[in-house]
């Protein structure tokens, strides 16, 4: 049985990438892990990463093998105030409403949870954590 989170974990970042809302915001800066960049370069903001992952077991008599997944988005940027990472976390949340194709699972629920917005430690960078659960079911 493979781990439904790994085919999450791609679809959402394509669906971040190709969502024209989110693009407008931060190009193609979505990110499982933000590239080191090149002295003396520093990473261009805004962008988002793919947080942690919680995966639950979910199985049912009735549809076999389950799991619950629940997926953290972070956002991240270094404009003064919430506007832009509320903007961004705005284009997230219309982005992953619907539901991901994952070869070998089907997806029954994708419900928002929550977002965050903090204020990092460097006294810089603005930060929206949000939280997406997923429902999905093995079909191999």
């Amino acid at each position: 049985m493979s781990d439904p989170s790994l085919a999450l974990q791609g679809a959402i970042i394509t669906m971040l990438k190709n969502d024209p809302g989110v693009a407008a915001l931060i190009g193609a800066r979505v990110y499982d892990e933000v590239p080191a960049p090149v002295p003396p370069a520093t990473v261009t903001f805004p962008y988002i990463t793919i947080g942690p992952c919680h995966v639950l077991g979910n199985d049912t008599e009735d549809c076999g093998d389950g799991s619950e997944v629940n997926q953290q988005i972070d956002v991240w940027t270094r404009l003064v105030g919430d506007p832009e990472a509320k903007r961004i976390a705005a284009a997230v949340r219309t982005a992953l409403k619907s539901y991901p194709t994952l070869a070998g699972f089907d997806v029954s629920v994708v419900e928002f949870v929550d977002e965050q917005f903090l204020r990092d430690p460097d006294g810089k960078t603005r930060h929206a954590a949000m939280t997406f659960r997923y429902l999905i079911t093995h079909t191999s």
